[in-house]
């Protein structure tokens, strides 16, 4: 019999006993980070349905009615909430990363604020914390107008989504008012410390974690990250020309 019949390759035999080699994870499971891993299912991993949406929303209004109606509360970061925009920018996004297509962030982003921010004036109404007529102006004025801006604003949120420079510089803007916010509260840290440390953590931690948890290539984290710097210049120099206090 021919010798290349007689044998199998060298390769294929396995000593008897030995056990069989261990299946090689897929590429970049082994060395997957867990906390990378938990801000991706944070950004993306979700499911955002309608419940989850209305759950979110209520559980948002509630815990900012609460913590605006406890005067205490008022110089600390878990007051922060009440009265800027840094958590808001989160929860949006965590709800635009976590829908399919971008009418459908729009609506539920759209539908969250819609439900959140009268019950946070609702609570803060019946604990005595505001009046009713200037709780109807405050939503008048800022969160009602606000809140239709979510429409078209959710739609753009959605983009952060992509794997390209145009999600990379959306993903960015909406970072630098994080960055904008971080910087405000840290010069507040600075005059009374350590009033407002947490919410400079969490604006300062969330850049990162979105960036590295949504955009995959190094080349548009590197965008986006420019894209905060940018941004964060013009406000600077915005600020110069017209003789405005920084922060």
């Amino acid at each position: 019999m021919p010798k290349h019949l007689s044998q199998a390759p060298a390769s294929s035999q396995t000593p008897a006993g030995s056990p069989a080699p261990a299946a090689t994870p897929a590429a970049g499971q082994a060395s997957q980070n867990p906390l990378l891993a938990a801000a991706q299912k944070l950004f993306g991993g979700l499911k955002m349905n309608w419940p989850a949406v209305i759950i979110f929303a209520l559980a948002a209004g509630l815990y900012t009615g609460i913590m605006g109606s406890i005067p205490a509360l008022a110089p600390t970061s878990f007051h922060d909430i009440c009265v800027s925009y840094e958590c808001w920018v989160i929860l949006a996004f965590i709800i635009a990363a976590n829908c399919g297509k971008g009418w459908e962030a729009a609506l539920k982003i759209f539908v969250f604020f819609l439900i959140s921010q009268p019950l946070v004036y609702a609570i803060e109404v019946l604990t005595g914390n505001l009046q009713l007529d200037m709780a109807i102006y405050y939503y008048r004025t800022i969160w009602g107008p606000a809140t239709l801006f979510t429409l078209p604003g959710g739609f753009v949120a959605h983009l952060i989504k992509r794997q390209d420079p145009l999600g990379a510089i959306v993903l960015g803007l909406g970072n630098a008012i994080l960055a904008v916010m971080a910087i405000n509260y840290a010069a507040q840290v600075l005059r009374t410390p350590p009033f407002h440390l947490l919410t400079v953590i969490v604006c300062v931690a969330t850049i990162f974690v979105m960036t590295f948890a949504i955009q995959k290539t190094r080349k548009d984290r590197l965008i986006c990250f420019a894209t905060v710097a940018a941004a964060l210049g013009a406000v600077v120099a915005y600020a110069l020309v017209n003789h405005l206090m920084l922060f």
